[in-house]
């Protein structure tokens, strides 16, 4: 595969995660901190989940299903103690923050949901990308060692393609950490005032453990199958997160829409070029002349428009 291959998957794998943090995280210091707060809990997460693993493989002798929902779950109560236990007491209304300005990102919480879950997607997505990227950045054909020692190929291998796999799916795993986040946080808000409150965190788990089994099929060669199923989930989800925060199903397809429009028709590169049109103008434009100054017209006289009389 080589490095420069390398390189570009892992740039066109965090691409939405450099774009939402340059848009909304990077200009706040205290977004950033609980940015990387948020990854700090899904890598403890993890490690719990790990701890967990190794003790039921001592018991069980297959552990992988198993492991894997425990996993989610441990997953999912993490964006809750995020909420609990750090968020939800730093932003409370009427009380001291322990940091300047956090305090009054009380009201944004579907901003500050975007924030963590971002920070739980980028570390997730790298986890799931690095060694496999580690191992294609090598001289080598993907398959070969297997291949060599038992004489036959599997035909369910993605080959060539499985670069392009891991980097699709790392770019879905981490927009899902932001929707999921989003929806755990709203019944967490919600939980003591609607008795309803709970369906989006449900939402979130279901679709957390259908996406993930999901997966599993990759290993029978269904990678388009299951790319695809994956990414109508993710669009559902997009569209509930864009109901919870206010927004309807029509406003969501009229902002698609318009999206894909303004990529077809290249509006990002339109609007710079017409921005820096505009610049290159007010810069060529020269500065009118002065024609009075310090109150003395052309010719030399007093701007006063007094008379020369004055009526006693």
């Amino acid at each position: 595969m080589g490095y420069p291959l390398t390189i570009a998957c892992y740039i066109a794998s965090f691409s939405p995660a450099i774009a939402l943090f340059y848009s909304f995280i990077a200009h706040d210091p205290v977004q950033i901190i609980l940015f990387f707060l948020g990854s700090f809990f899904w890598l403890v997460s993890i490690l719990f989940s790990s701890l967990i693993w190794f003790g039921l493989s001592s018991i069980l002798p297959d552990t992988f299903l198993i492991s894997l929902a425990i996993c989610i779950f441990v997953q999912e109560f993490s964006r809750v103690a995020y909420f609990m236990l750090g968020l939800n007491k730093i932003t409370r209304q009427g009380q001291i923050s322990v940091a300047p300005g956090v305090s009054d990102l009380h009201n944004a919480r579907h901003m500050l949901a975007l924030v963590c879950g971002l920070g739980m997607g980028v570390i997730s997505a790298l986890f799931y990308t690095m060694n496999a990227f580690a191992i294609f950045s090598g001289p080598g054909t993907i398959g070969l060692p297997d291949a060599l020692e038992t004489g036959v190929i599997d035909p369910n291998r993605a080959g060539k393609y499985l670069p392009l796999y891991y980097t699709l799916s790392a770019f879905l795993l981490t927009v899902f950490h932001v929707t999921w986040t989003i929806m755990v946080w709203d019944t967490c808000h919600k939980i003591k005032r609607s008795p309803s409150a709970f369906i989006p965190a449900a939402a979130a788990l279901v679709s957390h453990l259908f996406v993930t089994f999901l997966s599993s099929l990759n290993s029978r060669g269904f990678h388009v199958i299951v790319f695809s199923i994956q990414f109508l989930v993710l669009l559902i989800c997009i569209a509930y997160c864009n109901v919870i925060m206010g927004g309807t199903i029509g406003s969501f397809v009229n902002g698609i829409s318009q999206s894909i429009i303004d990529a077809i028709t290249l509006k990002q590169i339109r609007v710079l070029i017409d921005e820096r049109k505009m610049r290159n103008q007010r810069h060529a434009v020269p500065d009118e002349p002065m024609t009075e100054r310090g109150g003395v017209n052309e010719t030399g006289g007093s701007n006063s428009s007094a008379p020369d009389t004055i009526d006693a």
